[in-house]
């Protein structure tokens, strides 16, 4: 069952769908929250997260997809929107995954600035078990500087300039319905990190070395700044003392865009998440 879902939070009513399945599983399964990026929406990169959310409720998991303030179908000025505000999108996403599905854990699941949200939502609230982070990008004291911001941008110019080859987009770009502002931030908005927002990644690093849940990290080996992330986590979490694993998509860009990518994608979040049970 695919339902539509709404709560309250500091933007206003955020919106998005909740994933039933039809029967209940004979044991409890994780709530899967999806976190989408930056300037994306529930549906994630090429509808990514909707296959994925309907193939883990096949499984037995409640799954929801929603869009955060000033994204989407969400209340909210886009332009008012900010990693903290996501955290706070998210918190209260898990009240209401926790009244809507029942599950006793969740698991948090995010792409790109998704993942960063993923990591401060964990640093706060009780009741995250596990942590799926698609493309994490250095966050607080891992960033690279320079070097890390223009390899975001050019990675963030790749994907809008492989977009221009869907009709999709141009339809968008005709009809007035692409946020330039948020497309702008996406590939340039990280030139001058914000002093004040590094601060509070670094805490949330800071507090998220003693997460006890287990962390998959996913990249494609394609993604420009994959190489220096996954160093910097591996290095991290070695040192933390985390229970993680690192999967590496050959050949794949940072939205793994390719069906195969895709597939591999969904077949190893699903394989990780049994693991559990």
């Amino acid at each position: 069952m695919e339902t539509p879902a709404s709560f309250n939070s500091e933007s206003g009513v955020l919106r998005g769908v909740l994933h039933s399945p039809a029967d209940a599983p004979s044991q409890p399964r994780a709530g899967i929250i999806f976190l989408h990026g930056w300037s994306g929406c529930r549906l994630g990169p090429h509808r990514m997260f909707v296959k994925l959310a309907r193939q883990l409720c096949e499984k037995g998991h409640h799954c929801l997809r929603f869009d955060f303030g000033g994204r989407g179908e969400s209340d909210g000025d886009t332009d008012s929107a900010s990693i903290n505000s996501m955290v706070a999108d998210t918190n209260k996403a898990l009240e209401f995954m926790s009244q809507a599905s029942g599950a006793d854990h969740t698991v948090l699941l995010g792409i790109c600035s998704g993942s960063k949200v993923a990591v401060g939502a964990a640093t706060t609230a009780t009741g995250i078990r596990g942590l799926v982070l698609m493309s994490q990008e250095p966050m607080g004291n891992l960033r690279r500087g320079p070097e890390t911001d223009r390899q975001k941008s050019a990675t963030a110019l790749r994907t809008y300039l492989a977009k221009l080859s869907h009709p999709e987009t141009w339809r968008k770009i005709l009809t007035l319905r692409v946020n330039t502002g948020m497309v702008g931030k996406a590939v340039f908005g990280h030139e001058s990190p914000d002093e004040a927002e590094l601060r509070t990644e670094t805490g949330w690093l800071e507090s998220f070395g003693q997460y006890q849940g287990r962390i998959l990290f996913v990249y494609g080996s394609n993604d420009p700044a994959a190489k220096v992330a996954r160093g910097k986590y591996q290095d991290y979490c070695s040192e933390s003392g985390l229970d993680s694993r690192f999967y590496e998509v050959a050949d794949a860009n940072h939205s793994f865009y390719s069906l195969d990518w895709e597939r591999e994608v969904m077949d190893v979040v699903e394989d990780w998440l049994a693991q559990e049970e």
